[in-house]
């Protein structure tokens, strides 16, 4: 799905680390919507098709295109679906939510590997949303499950503003950053004595901390009660070992995108 050459049509295929870079600039999460807001027993159901460019793993200044059709739901319940995330909503105050979150799809790939294959990745955790106000909101996220042995944490934290440009479009921006433990640092970023005697790179390994910090910004365009037409650009920067370690070619990445969408 992720290779336009290959017409891999399911979602659920497509890397956590792509979701992610979606994530930050297109597709916020139905974590963060105001579902105590919605009438007992109903659903919302986005259906999206999202054109964008993204590096091909973090750390490589390689680019990729991808064509990517996704849908979303949310139910009045607190359960909520987007492309590669589940979760649920426990909180009924509309400022504060909270609730389990499990993420899915193919591993994230490591700057040396050019083997394009499939290997199913699961991380499990919680998030925490705080709405300061109608156009600010805080979130952040707490994963299991990352990285080689599986064991490996990650903590996102960010914010976001909103603004509105007209009584039809409106501009929003985000930013934010991955913490990460030694062992998520090390699977993607390190390279262990094996690794270094065949790849020939010296051996390297990743400690903990900031893995990144993004800025993203996003202009949406209401074309009428049914469609949507976002556009945006999502600029990325690796930190401390990431950005210092050999599997790096650039420590910069970029993911620009556009997506319409359908609310059924």
């Amino acid at each position: 799905m992720t290779i336009p050459t290959r017409a891999r049509a399911c979602a659920s295929f497509a890397s956590l680390a792509t979701f992610t870079t979606l994530a930050a600039c297109c597709m916020p999460a139905a974590a963060q919507s105001p579902t105590t807001q919605m009438p007992e027993g109903t659903t919302d159901v986005d259906i999206s098709l999202i054109a964008a460019l993204v590096p091909v793993s973090e750390g490589r200044s390689a680019m990729k295109m991808i064509v990517l059709p996704t849908m979303s739901a949310q139910w009045s319940n607190g359960i909520f679906a987007e492309p590669g995330e589940v979760g649920m909503q426990l909180s009924e105050d509309p400022m504060f939510k909270y609730g389990p979150r499990l993420t899915y799809g193919s591993r994230s790939r490591r700057a040396d590997d050019r083997e394009d294959k499939f290997s199913l990745g699961i991380e499990a955790g919680a998030f925490a949303n705080y709405q300061l106000a109608h156009n600010i909101a805080f979130h952040s996220s707490v994963m299991y499950g990352g990285g080689e042995d599986r064991r490996g944490v990650r903590l996102h934290l960010g914010g976001g503003y909103g603004m509105r440009l007209t009584a039809h479009q409106s501009l929003n921006a985000r930013a934010g950053m991955n913490v990460v433990n030694r062992g998520y640092m090390q699977s993607y970023f390190g390279i262990s004595p094996e690794q270094a005697a065949r790849s020939g790179k010296p051996a390297y390994r990743a400690g903990a901390g900031v893995k990144d910090i993004y800025l993203s910004l996003r202009w949406n365009v209401d074309l009428s009660t049914k469609y949507a037409l976002t556009s945006g650009v999502s600029l990325s920067r690796l930190m401390g070992s990431a950005a210092d370690s050999p599997l790096t070619d650039s420590p910069h990445n970029a993911a620009l995108f556009t997506m319409l969408t359908y609310r059924w």
